[in-house]
């Protein structure tokens, strides 16, 4: 894994809440290969980033949490 528990749930946080930064690609696309997110790209270049099922009810539990 090449993030840490708390980098994901601050990227999942920020994506839920439309603040999504796309400076660290190479998380955005772990996440992907985990379903955490899906990206949609416009020739070839991330264009939005959305929460998958899972993303979703992870984002739910940390605010529950917090």
């Amino acid at each position: 894994m090449i993030y840490s528990t708390e980098e994901r749930n601050n990227t999942i946080r920020l994506i839920a809440e439309g603040k999504a930064d796309f400076k660290n690609v190479a998380l955005y696309e772990r996440l992907q290969e985990f379903h955490w997110i899906t990206i949609k790209r416009a020739n070839g270049i991330i264009n939005t980033v959305e929460l998958t099922y899972a993303g979703n009810d992870l984002y739910k539990r940390l605010l529950k949490n917090k």
